[in-house]
């Protein structure tokens, strides 16, 4: 039973709260309901300059409102663009409660003036008292745009126009004659008089009417009514009229946001040479009737609707998205960084220096400089943690060179994201996003290249701690080759953000590369061989190779050709695609390398000695640890003119020919420290006259050629 009373209870109050909501729901909103123009009062003028802006009212009558604005300087046209701009600033800044104004007539603030501030953090802004009327104060309308800038940073104001130049033609003296005393005519300089100031005829601007019958008319009709001179994004709201689901506060806020986009991004639109034709088809999007105003945007077009030329449905539930990815830390955020940079230089901010503003030259200045010394602060430090994790100093160079790069590219898009901050014109900013844009692009290529040569350097260093050959030259290949595509790819990049066309680009590109191609054909046969050798792996670096009459070891591998350093110590270059055709015999790929001689002695040795010759011999080949044990020949093979003549004949596993040097060294001198064992004498070829008389003599020495013979200390082999 207490449950449910508690329950009841509980309905009860919740039935009261909502009905004392709804009655102050509707008692604020009957504020601006019906409202009737009236100035007698801060709080009169008030309500009826944001009650006739305000669509929900039901009495939206922006000439209305304009009168709420005091002074002359300003047309009846401007003052309704100046109006709307003021209450897009109070919904901006939020906090404006209507209870709080002052419904007194003769309404003073603490000092007696008859003043009313309508927002202490905005001065500029402030209600005066004029002929019994509250009106905002001439002052405060001239301070409107700037403070409309404070508030939406990307709204760009139009470039101020150069002082002129002083006329120096002008004379400031003339020569009159006049008669002096004694009457006789003297010319005295006099100052010239002062030039009646030309009145000049009143300009006014040719006015712009809403017109959505063609692509060039309702860009015009969006562009132009968002202008400072001619602000209205009621008007410039009708281009979004496709989706009938919005309401005209959701237009007009959505036409703000496109427009900011565009001026964000730093993007010119040339509305002449805008199509005028009213059936434009697109013939790249599938002849469609649409028409892209800027290729950089190819998500916001116009589509023809009932004749009508508006953004498509697509593009309109796009610009949401779109705005927050511009701007990241949002229009907020930009009025605090333009406020921030603008308030060390106070009063002096908005003064003129080299045609920018002074906050702005500073700014620059500032951002350049920081820059710089950033990515030279935090490379330093970043190198001295790190340091440890390299091992030689081009790795350490090569991490620096990333870390310096992979900085310089955050920095850039900190930078280009708030540059709408510095309140530059529309080509002003342009140029500075594609300046970031191309040196963010060399960055990036910078950073890439970086990695590589420091990947190539890593691979290299395990392929020479491994002694790997193949990998050896790999490494330089796959390394030039990444490097050319990353250099490629920087190049296409920059093309794009330097606004010109990709798509001809390439195309221009394959053309050209046919036309490449064929001038070039030696070029692009040996960029396949080379491909062709590391992926057959016909040799390697190090490796002996005999080939088209060349013999010596493979000293680069390239991606045009292969260096071969000859036993003469020259250097010949074969192109690579010469290489993969050519027959090449590899001396560095064998397994086992050959070693074949003849051990002569001489004929008086005794047939047993020979014997254990020979068994030492054989005993000498298998107690070596890089002599091939299955299969080598050491016998007595031939009766020679001079000498029993013994095979040699045997295999060493020696991967360079200089470890095959060594390990003969090691045989031949076992092999004389065993005959010196044995006392078995090498046999001497005799010369020329030994051999005529042994011819002379039967075939036998005479005595004296063979003591001469014999004493010599060592043999042929």
């Amino acid at each position: 039973m207490n449950f449910k009373r508690h329950s009841i209870h509980t309905n009860i109050a919740s039935i009261l709260l909502g009905i004392a909501f709804l009655f102050l729901f509707s008692e604020s909103n009957a504020q601006l309901s019906n409202v009737k123009f009236s100035t007698k009062s801060p709080y009169r003028t008030m309500v009826s300059h944001i009650g006739f802006l305000s669509p929900s009212s039901g009495s939206y009558n922006p000439e209305l409102a304009a009168r709420t604005l005091g002074g002359d300087d300003f047309s009846i046209e401007q003052k309704i663009a100046l109006a709307i701009k003021l209450k897009q600033i109070y919904d901006k800044h939020g906090g404006l409660d209507l209870d709080d104004i002052s419904n007194r007539r003769n309404y003073r603030n603490e000092d007696g003036d008859f003043i009313f501030t309508v927002f202490e953090d905005i001065p500029e802004i402030y209600l005066i008292r004029e002929n019994s009327n509250w009106v905002y104060s001439p002052k405060s309308v001239r301070e409107i745009n700037v403070v409309f800038r404070r508030y939406y940073p990307s709204a760009i104001p139009p470039k101020k126009p150069k002082p002129k130049e002083k006329d120096t033609s002008k004379v400031d003296s003339v020569n009159v004659i006049e008669k002096d005393s004694s009457g006789k005519d003297v010319v005295v300089k006099k100052p010239a008089p002062k030039p009646v100031p030309e009145e000049k005829p009143i300009i006014r601007p040719e006015k712009v009417k809403v017109d959505l019958s063609n692509p060039k008319a309702s860009a015009t009709t969006f562009f132009v009514f968002q202008q400072d001179d001619n602000y209205h994004p009621e008007l410039a709201a009708k281009t979004l009229e496709s989706i009938n689901q919005l309401s005209l506060e959701d237009r007009i806020t959505l036409a703000m946001k496109l427009k900011q986009i565009y001026d964000g991004l730093g993007l010119w639109i040339e509305l002449e040479d805008i199509s005028e034709d009213p059936n434009y088809i697109d013939t790249t999007r599938h002849n469609k009737e649409i028409y892209v105003l800027d290729r950089q945007l190819p998500d916001f077009y116009l589509e023809k609707v009932d004749k009508k030329w508006m953004f498509s449905d697509a593009s309109i539930q796009l610009i949401e998205n779109k705005h927050r990815q511009v701007f990241p830390i949002g229009t907020d955020g930009l009025e605090t960084v333009g406020s921030i940079l603008r308030k060390p230089l106070g009063k002096h901010a908005r003064k003129e220096f080299l045609g920018l503003e002074l906050w702005q030259v500073t700014s620059l200045t500032i951002m350049f400089f920081g820059a710089w010394l950033s990515i030279i602060i935090l490379s330093r430090v970043i190198m001295f943690l790190l340091g440890y994790l390299s091992r030689s100093k081009e790795e350490r160079k090569y991490i620096r060179g990333i870390f310096s790069a992979g900085l310089t590219v955050i920095i850039c898009y900190w930078y280009k994201m708030i540059s709408p901050s510095l309140e530059l014109s529309i080509q002003e900013l342009q140029f500075v996003i594609i300046v970031l844009k191309v040196y963010g692009i060399f960055q990036i290529v910078r950073f890439f290249y970086n990695v590589t040569d420091l990947w190539v350097a890593i691979w290299l260093r395990k392929a020479n701690e491994r002694e790997d050959q193949i990998q050896r030259g790999l490494a330089p290949f796959f390394g030039m080759t990444a490097k050319l595509i990353f250099i490629l790819i920087g190049i296409v990049l920059t093309v794009s953000a330097l606004g010109y066309e990709i798509t001809g680009l390439l195309t221009g590109l394959s053309i050209g590369g046919v036309a490449v191609a064929l001038a070039a054909q030696d070029t692009i046969k040996n960029l396949f061989g080379s491909i062709m050798i590391f992926l057959d792996r016909p040799f390697v670096i190090g490796d002996w190779v005999k080939t088209d009459g060349v013999s010596g070891s493979i000293e680069r591998i390239g991606l045009r050709s292969t260096r071969i350093r000859t036993f003469e110590n020259s250097l010949v270059s074969i192109p690579n695609s010469r290489m993969a055709d050519f027959t090449i015999d590899n001396m560095g790929m064998r397994v086992f390398r050959r070693y074949k001689t003849y051990i002569r002695i001489k004929y008086d040795t005794n047939p047993e000695k020979i014997d254990e010759f020979v068994d030492r011999l054989k005993e000498i080949v298998r107690k070596h640890p890089h002599t091939r044990k299955d299969f080598y020949v050491v016998n007595l093979n031939n009766i020679g003119l001079y000498s029993f003549d013994i095979l040699f004949y045997i295999f060493f596993e020696a991967p360079t020919w200089g470890d095959e040097l060594h390990f003969r060294h090691e045989i031949i001198r076992s092999i004389v420290k065993t005959a010196n064992e044995l006392e078995v004498e090498f046999a001497i070829p005799p010369n020329g006259l030994d051999m005529m008389m042994m011819e002379g003599n039967g075939g036998k020495l005479s005595k004296t050629s063979q003591k001469s013979s014999g004493d010599k200390p060592f043999g042929f082999m």
